[in-house]
């Protein structure tokens, strides 16, 4: 019992340092990148230097959705956060056009030729905060939500809801030699009041308890596509960008260490990017 008072008095306080220092955090770089863009009557500028960010918005939030497959019985629940985090490769912080090289959002912090700089990221990062509740009949609701001050990108703001369903009982494969089920989510992330995101995932996900140890390996493969939005942050036009997204078919494969009472657990996602996820969910 002491441990598991000092685990959910440790993700209170995780919560509360987060938004303390969140708040002094607040930057106005991207909006003031982007203003300049928009100003621009070439948007082909603005489309190359914001498209990364799309796509790894849809990566991040995309990933890190569960850690197993299955799914809690009416009326119990987890309640954690995750940690979702992307290295920017150098192909998403430059980009090439008839030869001239131009930055994007995440490449280098000197300015370019348009007058526009990069924000020097290489290491994306999105926590976010997560409900698995169950439901019956071997279903669970997901409820993803985050609001948080990013020092470079600015105020951003993240909520989605997902369904999650066992699937052997559907077919009667209860001697299955490991657990499979279906998960789907939908999300939005807005950053500012200028630009907002929708990211949509369905996956076939799967997991295995390792006999009487407390470890469990999960993974599974999903389809994902996203689109974000992005108006005028100066309000000077009411013309609307699209900046395509990511759309493919990514990989997910993890470890969770868990107990009656809580779950740790890392994953790593792939397809033409990766990522990197880990949470700390505690069941009641």
């Amino acid at each position: 019992m002491k441990l598991i008072f000092f685990l959910k008095s440790y993700l209170f306080k995780t919560v509360l340092i987060f938004y303390a220092f969140s708040g002094f955090l607040y930057s106005q770089e991207l909006k003031e990148q982007t203003t300049t863009l928009f100003s621009y009557e070439d948007k082909s500028l603005l489309r190359d230097y914001l498209t990364p960010l799309s796509k790894s918005l849809g990566i991040t939030l995309g990933s890190g959705t569960y850690y197993n497959a299955e799914s809690h019985s009416f009326p119990h629940f987890d309640f954690g956060i995750n940690l979702l985090t992307m290295s920017i490769p150098d192909k998403l912080k430059e980009t090439k056009i008839d030869s001239t090289a131009r930055t994007t959002v995440f490449g280098d912090t000197k300015i370019d030729t348009n007058g526009v700089s990069g924000l020097g990221i290489n290491l994306l990062e999105i926590p976010v905060f997560q409900l698995n509740f169950g439901i019956g009949d071997d279903t669970e609701i997901i409820i993803r939500y985050i609001v948080y001050n990013d020092k470079k990108l600015g105020k951003i703001k993240t909520y989605g809801a997902g369904l999650k369903y066992e699937l052997e009982n559907l077919f009667s494969i209860s001697s299955f030699p490991f657990n499979i089920g279906l998960l789907a989510i939908y999300q939005k992330v807005l950053i500012d009041d200028y630009m907002e995101g929708a990211i949509f995932g369905m996956n076939l996900i799967s997991s295995k308890r390792l006999g009487f140890l407390p470890f469990e390996i999960y993974g599974g493969a999903g389809y994902i596509n996203n689109v974000t939005n992005i108006s005028d942050p100066e309000e000077r036009s009411v013309e609307s960008i699209s900046l395509p997204g990511l759309e493919e078919v990514r990989f997910q494969m993890g470890l969770n260490f868990s107990t009656r009472f809580f779950t740790v657990n890392a994953d790593y996602n792939f397809g033409t990017y990766k990522s990197l996820n880990a949470g700390l969910h505690l069941t009641f």
